[in-house]
């Protein structure tokens, strides 16, 4: 059923676009596990999981500043896709990948703590080892890493719900983790991620009202011009209904008055410029008209590609502690 005029005020675009995704999983105790711990010079790093839902289990890194002001400000940090399902969580505490996104490591560096889950589908969340072994035998294609995100997709969709709800309930569980520390001021915590990760900053903002800021970077366009571009994206970023309640423009615009800051490359091919600049130009007559705190809302352009280079990160970074330190 379309969408009317009437049904598009302010809460009603946002719990039109959370329907959209289908359902949701059931809750449960979190049933937190520290597995491993690793002592740095300037840090502490857990490797913990947690409960999502029943049966499911988050495998997640947390970074503990060694010298922390309790209680601390806090990050969820989402990793990148980039087609590297062997790395998730390990890139963005610098444990592999590109130093350009190790932003997890360094945000903790800077005072937070900071926890950087496992999407499933990604590293330790990848098939298990008793599906392949099946697969092995009965369908060879469905053992790429690519093919394993397609059939969890597709897996959702035949189950009522979305890859996408999958991925912001797991991210909304570790907000509980967060919250649940007596290290962490609660009424501090934000987002901050790359590419997949920029994409799941906007959707744990509109899902999560308890996160009081996010980073997204390198993450949306309009779906129109991506569309038009013929650019194929990640099997989550696609909500079935989701053009009868808007496109991303509109999404954002219901971030606000959230702080939110978002960046993008003016080469980056995957997210055509000109629908990154039409999300920017409505979220600043979104967060304009709900009288938001001067640059709570702030995008950034830069003149390279897919990327999240240092002076952007620090950008972001002093962005953040301006509303999470301050």
């Amino acid at each position: 059923m379309l969408i009317s005029e009437n049904d598009l005020q302010p809460s009603g675009r946002r719990e039109a676009f959370l329907e959209r995704l289908g359902t949701l999983p059931l809750s449960c105790p979190l049933d937190v596990e520290v597995e491993e711990r690793y002592e740095g010079d300037t840090y502490t790093r857990e490797r913990i999981s947690y409960q999502a839902s029943p049966g499911v289990r988050v495998p997640a890194y947390v970074l503990i500043p060694r010298h922390l002001v309790a209680p601390a400000p806090a990050i969820v940090c989402i990793h990148q896709h980039n087609g590297e399902f062997h790395i998730g969580k390990s890139e963005p505490v610098g444990l592999a990948g590109n130093p350009d996104v190790f932003y997890a490591l360094e945000l903790c560096r800077r005072g937070y703590i900071v926890i950087a889950p496992d999407q499933e589908g990604f590293e330790e969340r990848q098939a298990s080892t008793e599906n392949i072994e099946l697969w092995k035998r009965t369908a060879p294609r469905v053992l790429s890493a690519g093919a394993y995100e397609q059939y969890l997709a597709m897996k959702y969709l035949l189950q009522g719900s979305t890859l996408q709800a999958r991925y912001v309930w797991d991210l909304s569980r570790a907000v509980d983790y967060l919250s649940c520390r007596s290290d962490v001021d609660a009424g501090r915590i934000g987002t901050l991620g790359h590419s997949l990760g920029g994409q799941e900053v906007c959707w744990l903002l509109l899902f999560d009202r308890r996160v009081k800021a996010g980073v997204c970077s390198c993450g949306i366009s309009m779906f129109e011009a991506i569309l038009r571009n013929g650019i194929n994206h990640n099997f989550a970023a696609y909500i079935p209904g989701m053009l009868e309640v808007g496109d991303m423009d509109v999404l954002v615009a219901e971030i606000a008055p959230t702080p939110f800051f978002m960046s993008a490359g003016a080469q980056d091919w995957i997210f055509p410029i000109d629908g990154v600049r039409q999300i920017a130009q409505g979220a600043r007559q979104a967060y304009e008209e709900r009288s938001a705190p001067p640059l709570a809302f702030r995008y950034h352009e830069f003149p390279s590609g897919h990327s999240f280079p240092s002076e952007v990160r620090q950008l972001a970074y002093s962005w953040l502690d301006r509303w999470l330190r301050s």
